[in-house]
């Protein structure tokens, strides 16, 4: 019994000192609370803002917007270098007949009707690319070769049908055909004088 009496005491000992504490330790906190007394002037301390409300650089964030997004919707036409959409990275990639620019912009790269969609070989990637006719969707099948465009329509126009027939390519406006044909005889002729077969006759004009 007497053991048990010492701890008992012990422990009520503790339990006094602790609730002791706790009663300085409140007692300190209200001093804390109340006004300072200063030669029977009572001292009332201010917290002030520490954000500036007047102009400075801090609060200059007003710039001018970047103006991205879509430029061109779901089918519309478009021309050889418009852009289609601007973006900040690329959530957008280049698909068919589309370029991507070096601020990620996607561009047109042939005439004809914006497409946005996606392609199964690459799923997690949003494409927008350029069908060349209007009633074209996109992707294309993959193991079939690619619409390409050659730039040229038919006529119907007889005198325009004419103009054509009478005009001339860019090599034979410059004379290059009979350029290369000249320089051809001349490399022939070198040929065989090098090898000592006897040169041709050259045909009377």
């Amino acid at each position: 019994m007497s053991f048990l009496r010492s701890i008992a005491a012990k422990i009520g000992g503790s339990a006094s000192f602790m609730s002791q504490k706790a009663a300085v330790g409140s007692s300190i906190f209200r001093q804390q609370q109340l006004p300072s007394q200063t030669n029977g002037l009572q001292l009332q301390f201010v917290r002030y803002a520490t954000k500036k409300a007047a102009s400075s650089r801090t609060n200059d964030y007003n710039s001018s917007g970047k103006r991205l997004g879509l430029k061109v919707t779901e089918g519309a036409y478009v021309r050889v270098g418009e852009i289609i959409f601007r973006q900040r990275g690329s959530k957008w990639y280049p698909g068919e007949n589309a370029i991507i620019g070096r601020d990620y912009t996607i561009i047109a790269k042939e005439p004809g009707y914006v497409r946005y969609y996606r392609d199964p070989f690459h799923p997690k990637r949003s494409l927008i690319g350029v069908a060349l006719g209007p009633n074209l969707r996109l992707p294309s099948p993959h193991w079939q070769p690619r619409m390409r465009r050659f730039g040229r329509t038919p006529l119907t126009d007889p005198e325009a049908i004419e103009a054509e027939k009478r005009r001339l390519t860019r090599k034979e406006y410059y004379g290059w055909i009979e350029k290369n044909a000249q320089y051809e005889a001349r490399k022939t002729k070198r040929e065989l004088k090098a090898s000592g077969l006897p040169e041709p006759p050259e045909s009377a004009a």
